[in-house]
């Protein structure tokens, strides 16, 4: 099971931890998947995976039972439910505080690069309930604390200066440009810069600078960059104040899969046929966080994406070959269809002499 995957398994485990603990009678495979469906968790799934979930769970020590147990269709009409014990397998629902969802609130621009992800919607959900127990000025208040927050709970030694960081965050609180000293991924030396910083990121396990490019004459139309905060070599607040952006960090990757994509075009409208043999992996596997499914008669499944990015998008078409046709856009297809001539040409000749060359070691 790949990573994506275990994400998904790991919000289903979850729900299904709720749903049994709810019940009132035990649920069969089937009552399982209805509720998950209800939850908006999942389209399809078979029963064998629920039942492979249900497995997983009884090794994570949840005291699961299962009625009329047999073997064959016998198992799969069986029931499943949560035993009631004391203690900490009780499976009371956790409350959660004030004070909690006003952590979370405050750390909410942290938790940007999981927006459009399986969790956010449990994180939105949460964002709304403390939005309604407490006052927008004490949410204010809150939020004016956040200077000298390290969002990685234990970044590796020496990886992540205090100093750099304490300059990022009271730049990022105070609305005050900062000028850095920043090494590229081609670049021999760092370079100076002037950014706006918006927020810290965290992607993958590494910290990132969402900023906006400032200085005397920041570009008309800036775009959101991201500076991987382990190449920064220098960190310095200036006294040039700058707006933040109306469109916040996390609204700005509701619609995107990654960090790396480019600011110079919109998202725009995407329409992708997903041939019969990679349906199941359209439904499990998404493209995009918000696309629209629809599974046609001849097994293929339609995608609809009201917003996405080319460079985002493209790669993931070209992955899966002939197994997937663009509709709209049509330059799109037209791109595609240039790199596969471009990719036919290159494979039916013979490899070149650089092409033959041994990689130095």
């Amino acid at each position: 099971m790949d990573s994506l995957g275990r994400h998904e398994q790991l919000l289903r485990l979850c729900h299904l931890v709720e749903i049994l603990a709810a019940a009132r009678r035990p649920l069969a495979v089937g009552d399982l998947k209805d509720h998950l469906r209800d939850r908006g968790v999942i389209d399809e799934l078979s029963d064998r995976t629920i039942r492979r979930d249900l497995g997983f769970l009884e090794t994570f020590g949840y005291p699961l039972r299962c009625a009329r147990a047999g073997q064959g269709e016998e198992r799969q009409r069986s029931g499943w439910s949560l035993e009631r014990t004391p203690g900490p397998s009780g499976l009371a629902a956790p409350p959660i505080s004030l004070p909690e969802l006003l952590a979370l609130t405050v750390a909410r621009d942290f938790l940007t690069p999981l927006a459009g992800t399986f969790y956010w919607r449990g994180i939105a959900q949460l964002l709304a309930r403390a939005e309604r127990l407490a006052t927008p000025a004490l949410i204010a208040y809150a939020d004016n604390q956040r200077e000298g927050l390290v969002v990685h709970p234990r970044p590796p030694e020496g990886r992540y200066r205090p100093r750099l960081l304490a300059a990022i965050n009271r730049s990022i609180r105070n609305g005050l440009e900062l000028e850095i000293r920043y090494r590229g991924q081609g670049d021999r030396r760092a370079v100076s810069r002037v950014i706006q910083p918006e927020a810290l990121v965290l992607y993958d396990g590494v910290l990132y600078v969402a900023a906006h490019p400032g200085g005397a004459k920041p570009p008309p139309s800036p775009g959101l960059r991201f500076f991987k905060l382990d190449r920064l070599t220098a960190a310095r607040v200036t006294t040039k104040r700058f707006a933040p952006r109306r469109t916040s960090v996390a609204d700005a990757l509701a619609d995107s899969i990654t960090i790396y994509r480019s600011a110079k075009s919109a998202p725009r409208a995407y329409r992708i046929v997903v041939a019969p043999e990679r349906a199941r992996w359209a439904g499990e596997k998404p493209f995009h966080p918000r696309q629209k499914a629809t599974r046609r008669a001849d097994g293929s499944v339609l995608l609809e994406i009201e917003k996405a990015w080319d460079d985002e998008m493209v790669p993931q078409l070209l992955a899966l070959a002939d197994c997937v046709e663009v509709l709209e856009p049509l330059d799109i297809r037209e791109r595609i269809a240039a790199t596969a001539e471009r990719i036919v040409a290159l494979y039916r000749s013979r490899p070149t002499a650089k092409s033959k060359r041994t990689p130095a070691r």
